[in-house]
């Protein structure tokens, strides 16, 4: 066993093996080592931009990225495939990777580091997450994280006292081109001037254009079912007025028809301009942009 040196097995990545590839018991194991190396793979392009002089890979990880109860109720179970991401542990900070489906990286990362964090706790058993309370006062969960044991047993060993709090004292996102933190709300990088998707055309695309804010943050099954969605609600609403102005049917049901599926309309409205509003936080790079910085 090697203790953090890079090596060609982990992608050039200095990864501590004693603790990467061994149990939360401390036991070496090849199918640990292999899950390992697996999830870090695709992110080895990512994190070796990332990574700072002197930074350690502990543990990397899958589960959920935090997520609201609204947002849980109001999409059911598909939403813990849109909230999927990966974790790296290291000696400093969590870093935080919002993926794909499939776990594949996306355009975007956020830190968790130790001097922002007032306390974490990993729950082994029902559900396997960890828990995560910051000096801000604000607190998060994620979810669904197989390796929430060997995580504790980490927790256990790491000086988090030491470190010192950032100015946002929370999780926060880096800019993907020059790894420079983000103020939350503000989605263009202060240092660079990359731009981002954001809430406010989140908004009014949603309000515009059936599905348009899904289609806007990144998620076009979600946009389509909710352009679909919308345009039934839609004509129903139109056929209604239609037949209230010209008198073709009893008004009365007509009335009654326009009332409840022009209320169905401004809450799906609603519900999703909630959701790409929250979906554009996880700070998307505009695709022109983007483009350019893959080509630098």
């Amino acid at each position: 066993m090697t203790t953090g040196i890079s090596q060609p097995e982990t992608f050039g990545l200095p990864v501590n093996q004693d603790i990467a590839f061994t149990s939360h018991k401390g036991k070496f194991k090849e199918r640990l080592k292999k899950q390992q190396l697996r999830t870090l793979e695709a992110y080895a392009p990512l994190l070796k931009q990332f990574l700072e002089p002197g930074e350690e890979i502990l543990l990397a990880m899958r589960g959920c990225s935090p997520m609201t109860f609204l947002e849980q109720i109001t999409t059911g179970w598909i939403i813990y495939l849109l909230k999927r991401c990966t974790l790296v542990v290291t000696n400093r900070r969590i870093l935080h990777f919002p993926s794909k489906t499939n776990f594949a990286p996306k355009d975007s990362i956020a830190q968790i580091r130790y001097g922002d964090v007032e306390d974490i706790k990993a729950h082994v058993f029902l559900g396997r997450k960890f828990t995560v309370k910051y000096k801000s006062a604000a607190a998060e969960t994620f979810l669904y994280v197989r390796q929430s044991a060997k995580l504790k047993s980490i927790l256990q060993t790491l000086p988090m006292k030491v470190h010192q709090p950032t100015l946002i004292r929370g999780r926060h996102h880096l800019c993907p081109r020059c790894n420079a933190p983000l103020a939350p709300g503000v989605y263009t990088c202060a240092k660079c001037s990359l731009e981002f998707k954001n809430e406010k055309k989140a908004k009014w695309l949603s309000l515009l254009l059936p599905g348009g804010g899904y289609f806007y943050a990144g998620h076009p099954f979600l946009g389509i079912g909710d352009a679909i969605g919308e345009a039934v609600l839609l004509i129903i609403v139109i056929l209604s007025i239609k037949n209230i102005l010209f008198g073709t049917a009893d008004p009365v049901n007509n009335l009654m028809l326009l009332g409840i599926f022009g209320a169905l309309l401004v809450i799906e409205k609603l519900f999703t301009i909630y959701h790409a509003r929250h979906y554009v936080r996880e700070y998307i790079p505009l695709e022109k942009d983007f483009q350019a910085l893959k080509k630098e």
